[in-house]
């Protein structure tokens, strides 16, 4: 194998390598789960991304909630998209408490659901005024236990 070769094959690995390890969404380093309550008070899973670390279901804004309506154990290798009519995932875009935009299209997918309920996955959304925002994440669990219905 000669010089350039080795270097070829090093760069295509660090290529790949960059490409199955998503970085977090521009400036969202944190992340945490939760359950939540669906459109129908069915089961579903909230993911906050944030940039702080999440302690509580209200984080410090900013931050992004999105909603999958499914239940948590239905989440692991699962794409749901995110777009005006549809119902199986909403984003939200928080710049305060009570001030928020909600996503215009994207999607979520979430990789694997860890036994500790770490769920791991990706995001690429858009907002009105926020823009596109896409990344990573790998979250803590909140325990909750929401009142649906």
């Amino acid at each position: 194998m000669t010089w350039s070769s080795g270097c070829v094959t090093a760069l295509l690995a660090l290529a790949c390598l960059s490409d199955s390890t998503l970085r977090p969404p521009g400036g969202f380093f944190y992340a945490a789960a939760a359950r939540a309550c669906g459109p129908a008070d069915g089961p579903a899973v909230s993911i906050y991304l944030a940039t702080v670390p999440v302690e509580s279901l209200a984080p410090t804004a900013p931050y992004i909630r999105i909603a999958v309506w499914q239940p948590l154990d239905h989440l692991a290798g699962g794409s749901w998209l995110i777009a005006a009519g549809d119902t199986s995932a909403a984003a939200w875009y928080y710049t305060a408490p009570n001030d928020f935009e909600v996503a215009t299209g994207g999607h979520v997918m979430v990789k694997v659901v860890q036994p500790d309920t770490t769920i791991e996955g990706s995001v690429d959304v858009t907002f009105p005024g926020a823009g596109r925002i896409t990344g990573g994440f790998r979250t803590v669990w909140i325990a909750s236990a929401p009142l649906c219905g």
